[in-house]
């Protein structure tokens, strides 16, 4: 971007956040940046411009006629995905690929079929049953790759799904699916915003074949599972379509620079979540590596904002075959690999609680029937809080139907920053036992802002997929949040020294952010501003009266909130830190 379009777009963001600054504290969060134009709309926005294509749907009962799954569980565009699909002997086939998103409220749109829109394949029949593991129940399905979904080079980043039809035979009408993740191509700006999908908690729960690794009815759960088989439709209907498609629409919806990748993609790559300003692991993101669990840990260090739902990163896995099979031995004395670095059980049990990441924690048992109706939300956060007074909520007001099926709850003093209660309930576990479900706004030393909702269920109030009614308190709160989520940590210290000619102006950052563009300090009412105050020595006249100067710190995604110090006549020097 030429560095004169930069100024234009800095002085346009500082101008909107100090006017947000000399009105009242229930506006102030909603001034995150301009307002974007047809012109530069995100790559999000212009995908969800176009029309929407019905059918995408598939049933919670589908997959056991025809069935598959791809060689990866995600490709950059302008890659390809390799698809192993069955069905009976003497079935026609095709494939049709759908880009999942909001589509004006169409849910999807076709991409490409293959081999053809109009045309099929012969089926290639069910191979014989694989047999798990005597040992560590590891079960695959070896089939041979029938098909290969070539993604285009301009496609947006996004969850996209290979659903499999039978158009001819005996058999026809049925259909399957294969999930699919397109990441961010890498020539591509970052977004603002990335997804990370949790295909490690899929694969754990999914029980196809009769092995996941929990009992399921099994006399013994498996050790290790493997990505080379099916996906079990009911348990990827309950975990994916209910809990994350709602989230996908409302933030597709509502225009965020959103991106994707798998918690695959983070263990290759654990310094991606530092292109992004905020990194949401989505729905239910149980089963996570020890370099995801770092590369959290780094990001929120470095300022990264993060957004979690329940029960979160627990479990300690690791990869083998290439992260195509999950090893999870749970108890660290079964594990024949004897190195504490890959050994599996609770992360807490290893010496990283979940509630120093998140400032929640999931208690065992606090959980509830996966079918069973959710529970409220009661608001004790201050009407004062941003995020709730954009909302109009107000201590004891009430969020229906949100929380569950597992929640977490605040363990205080493990965070070490400061901890915002937002909204609790206290509800029965699956023991009798009552624990609490929290929502809590954490701030880290570095600046970064987590937001750990306490459920997996709170997009049930955001989005109408399923029949059910949206709440517009809800929606507004969790706009709110994200256009406060988006934006970086303002500056740690805004110094002024007063010299005979003049003013000498630095601000310094809470940590160091190659993402920060400039730090721009200005008199809030205008006037005369400091082009960029962290990498320069910068000099404004002295001031005629007693002046508020605000210092905000820009990316290219936004600006921070601002820093502020009041120069008084006679003041050598102030200095004001940021809490």
């Amino acid at each position: 971007m030429p560095s004169r379009t930069l100024l234009a777009i800095s002085a346009t963001i500082v101008g909107l956040v100090l006017g947000a600054c000399s009105g009242s504290s229930r506006s102030s969060t909603s001034a995150a940046g301009p307002a974007t134009s047809a012109a530069a709309a995100n790559p999000v926005q212009r995908e969800n411009s176009r029309p929407g294509t019905p059918g995408w749907e598939i049933p919670a009962g589908a997959g056991t006629v025809i069935t598959g799954y791809a060689s990866e569980t995600s490709v950059a565009p302008g890659q390809s995905f390799h698809l192993h699909v069955a069905a009976p002997t003497g079935s026609r086939y095709r494939v049709l690929v759908y880009r999942l998103g909001w589509y004006r409220g169409a849910g999807g749109r076709l991409i490409m079929c293959v081999p053809g829109c109009r045309s099929s394949r012969a089926a290639t029949g069910h191979p014989p049953p694989a047999t798990p593991g005597s040992v560590t129940g590891l079960l695959r399905a070896p089939w041979r790759m029938t098909d290969r979904v070539e993604i285009p080079p301009d496609a947006v980043s996004g969850y996209y799904e290979a659903k499999l039809e039978i158009v001819g035979g005996a058999n026809a009408g049925a259909v399957g699916s294969v999930p699919l993740i397109v990441r961010q191509s890498p020539a591509a700006a970052a977004s603002a915003v990335l997804v990370q999908v949790p295909v490690n908690t899929w694969e754990a729960y999914n029980r196809w074949g009769g092995k996941s690794l929990y009992q399921f009815g099994t006399s013994r759960h498996a050790v290790e599972v493997s990505f080379d088989r099916p996906f079990d439709q009911q348990v990827f209907y309950h975990m994916v379509t209910k809990l994350e498609l709602p989230w996908v629409r409302f933030l597709e919806r509502n225009g965020i620079d959103v991106s994707y990748q798998t918690d695959a993609d983070t263990d290759r790559v654990p310094g991606s979540l530092l292109h992004h300003r905020l990194v949401f692991a989505i729905g239910h993101d149980e089963y996570w590596t020890q370099r995801m669990r770092g590369a959290f840990n780094r990001a929120l260090a470095l300022s990264t904002n993060l957004m979690f739902g329940s029960n979160s990163g627990e479990w300690r896995m690791r990869y083998a075959a290439g992260r195509r099979t999950i090893v999870e031995w749970r108890d660290p004395s079964l594990d024949p690999v004897r190195n504490r670095r890959l050994d599996n059980g609770f992360f807490r049990t290893f010496g990283e609680r979940e509630c120093k990441l998140m400032g929640v924690q999931h208690q065992w048992a606090a959980q509830r029937d996966l079918t069973a109706p959710p529970t409220s939300y009661t608001v004790v956060g201050p009407s004062s809080d941003p995020w709730l007074a954009a909302a109009g909520l107000a201590p004891g007001d009430v969020i229906r139907g949100v929380v569950g099926y597992e929640w977490d709850s605040v363990i205080p003093g493990c965070f070490a920053g400061q901890v915002v209660p937002l909204m609790t309930a206290l509800i029965p576990g699956s023991n009798g036992v009552r624990h609490s479900a929290d929502m809590v706004r954490a701030t880290a030393p570095s600046g970064g802002r987590v937001f750990a909702m306490g459920t997996m269920e709170l997009a049930w109030a955001l989005d109408g997929l399923g029949g059910r009614s949206p709440s517009p308190q809800l929606a507004a709160f969790v706009t709110a949040a994200l256009r406060d989520l988006t934006r970086p940590a303002p500056p740690a210290a805004l110094i002024i020294r007063r010299r005979a000619t003049g003013l000498i102006v630095s601000a310094r950052l809470r940590s160091h952010d190659p993402r920060i563009l400039r730090v721009i300090v200005r008199p809030v009412r205008g006037g005369r501003g400091c082009a960029d105050s962290l990498r320069s020595v910068c000099r404004l006249p002295l001031p005629r009266r007693t002046t508020r100067y605000a210092a905000v710190a820009i990316d290219r995604w936004g600006a921070s909130q601002p820093l502020t110090v009041t120069v008084r006549p006679g003041n050598d020097r102030l200095t004001r830190r940021g809490s």
